[in-house]
């Protein structure tokens, strides 16, 4: 049995939090002792504590890692709990809980990387890289490719190792839902799930809206999610008299239950680590239309979804006529999608993986 400790200080709820918290309940399940490291009121916290998983609070700022204090009071938690590998999630994290691990003499010092931006190859993430970390963990390749722009001065490749996401697919199949009544019976409706924010780019989806309003094919948007965009969304949507073809459903505790009124999932991201909501709406026999950019290449196939140029808006709306127009291939490619997820995200064989990864088994 070995000690893990999870460290991510995101406050929202997003996917690089779901794979920490998924992680730490696989392995508490394979009877190691876990742990999870966050800011207070963080949601990952809340819902750790939910499963019985202990939570340590510490408030962390971008320069923290010059505070003796913090790093002091985080090396005392590491050495109280006895922890053999710790997993790293933000940039601060990296800093205050790799200096205190190493202070700790915590054996495995992971830093787990889900964006694709790239790393500036200044001295202190050299010295981070180089010096601190024991290894990097990535959800795909595009990430590791990302982190290498600048070249092995940053780091060496064999020090990065990609693993992708997994998903729990019995339990997402066998999880209830109830169908969203749209505003007007549509013809077709198309489901966009994410964070309210720049980088999710659901801005892109207005021009989209009008440009099918002009083809004249009937159509009606299902948005779940919140973020600091959204009172400016709904205002532009208001302006461009698209009132009737916008249904923002805010934070969905159950995100199945958009899937599941769909037709076709967008994904408008600037760029993407690994797209969990890709899997899911996969999952849901969707067919996919997303940027080609990022690591959407590795979970969407020329079967089960399309890739078009970055905010290139006809070429977006091209593919949703195209399943517009021909419901049979609209209906194949979702079930290529449930196929394709099932054969490479599958969480049994994924989770062994990183858990191997993570403790050193081979």
């Amino acid at each position: 049995m070995k000690s893990f400790c999870f460290f991510n200080t995101v406050d929202e709820w997003g996917g690089g939090e779901r794979w920490h918290l998924d992680m730490a309940l696989h392995l508490r399940s394979k009877g190691h002792r876990v742990m999870i490291i966050t800011q207070p009121g963080a949601v990952i916290g809340q819902r750790a504590q939910r499963e019985g998983i202990a939570v340590f609070h510490i408030v962390l700022r971008n320069l923290s890692f010059f505070n003796p204090f913090v790093l002091l009071k985080l090396v005392n938690v590491f050495k109280s709990n006895k922890v053999d590998t710790v997993v790293l999630n933000l940039s601060r994290d990296l800093k205050c809980g790799g200096i205190s691990a190493r202070m700790a003499g915590v054996k495995k010092i992971i830093f787990r990387r889900g964006s694709d931006r790239r790393v500036r190859n200044y001295f202190i993430n050299r010295f981070f890289y180089q010096k601190v970390i024991t290894g990097i963990l990535t959800n795909s390749q595009a990430t590791k490719t990302a982190i290498l722009s600048n070249g092995r001065s940053l780091v060496y490749p064999d020090k990065i190792t990609v693993i992708p996401n997994g998903i729990d697919i019995q339990s997402f199949l066998n999880k209830n839902f109830e169908v969203l009544k749209p505003k007007e019976k549509a013809s077709i409706v198309l489901g966009a799930l994410g964070r309210l924010e720049p980088q999710k780019n659901f801005e892109f989806l207005i021009p989209v809206a009008i440009e099918l309003k002009k083809r004249g094919i009937p159509f009606e948007f299902l948005i779940g999610g919140k973020g600091s965009q959204e009172s400016m969304l709904k205002s532009i949507v208001d302006e461009n008299n698209l009132t009737d073809f916008f249904n923002f459903l805010g934070f969905l505790d159950n995100p199945k239950d958009l899937l599941m009124s769909s037709d076709i999932f967008l994904l408008p991201s600037l760029w993407e680590g690994f797209g969990y909501v890709i899997v899911e709406a996969s999952l849901s026999e969707l067919p996919v239309i997303a940027f080609n950019i990022s690591s959407n290449g590795e979970v969407i196939s020329e079967a089960t979804g399309y890739l078009t140029p970055p905010h290139d808006v006809a070429a977006f709306c091209n593919k949703i006529a195209y399943l517009y127009n021909h419901p049979k291939e609209l209906k194949a490619m979702g079930k290529a999608g449930r196929a394709f997820v099932v054969d490479q995200f599958e969480s049994t064989k994924i989770f062994k993986k990183i858990e191997q990864y993570l403790t050193g088994d081979d």
